[in-house]
Formats: structure tokens, C-alpha cells, sequence
């Protein structure tokens, strides 16, 4: 039996159906239903703790991102990540470990072959799809 109550406080909390039924564990179509029919008056105050969550999170990354870029905190921390063989920086998990949300997972390289050819043909700087093959 689904919890009304429960569903109507993780609602107004700003989570949406599939959250609440993957906390819940049942199906996102019957926590949709139950929403419609019980709760459409709290669709403001769902509204509003959705956006202030998202502010919370855009201002946290912000300032996360504020004292070190990305490329930076790689340089200095070396020793957790990896390149792959088309050039992209990526994080090693066996050697990291747990890490907080503010490190980087993945730098791509911008100018490996795939993604110039990439973008030469997307600019259709020339016509043929054979460019340096």
C-alpha cells in the first residue's frame, strides 16, 4: 500500500514522481497518479523547493569551481586519474576512492582526431566525408 503522507512530504520537499518512487520503491506511474489525484495543491510549494534546491546546487558548484578550475585540481592531483588513448583525462575509482561531488570525473581533449574531424565536417568546411582518411 503506498503511503500518501510519505509521498505528500517528499513531494512538497521538491522531488518529482520517479525520485519519490525510487525512494518509495514501487512504480513512477502510481506515485504520478497519486500526485494528480491527491496533491495538485501543493504544486507551489513543490514548485518553489524545487527551484531553491536547484539554486542551492548552481551556487555550491559555483563556488566549488571558484577557487580551482578543473584542469588545475587534475594537474595537482595527478596521481587519481587516468588518460585514455584518445586523450581524455578520466578518474581512476580503484585508486580514488570515494570522492567529494566538486571533483572532476571527466576532462575531455578537445583536439584528439575524432573530435577535430568532427568538427570540420559539422562546419561542412568541405564537402566530403573523407577528410584525413
Amino acid at each position: 500500500m503506498l503511503d500518501k503522507e510519505r509521498v505528500k512530504e517528499l513531494y512538497q520537499q521538491g522531488y518529482n514522481a520517479e525520485q519519490i518512487a525510487e525512494i518509495l520503491k514501487c512504480k513512477s506511474a502510481t506515485i504520478r497518479q497519486c500526485i494528480h489525484r491527491n496533491f495538485k495543491d501543493s504544486k507551489i510549494m513543490h514548485t518553489i523547493n524545487k527551484i531553491r534546491d536547484r539554486e542551492i546546487l548552481r551556487v555550491t558548484r559555483n563556488e566549488a569551481k571558484n577557487c580551482m578550475s578543473d584542469a588545475e585540481f587534475i594537474k595537482r592531483n595527478s596521481s587519481i586519474y587516468k588518460t585514455v588513448e584518445n586523450g581524455d583525462i578520466i578518474l581512476n575509482r580503484k585508486v580514488s576512492g570515494v570522492v567529494p561531488f566538486d571533483v572532476p570525473i571527466r576532462v575531455s581533449n578537445e583536439f584528439s582526431f575524432e573530435r577535430v574531424d568532427k568538427r570540420i565536417k559539422k562546419s561542412e568546411y568541405r564537402k566530403d566525408n573523407l577528410l584525413f582518411s
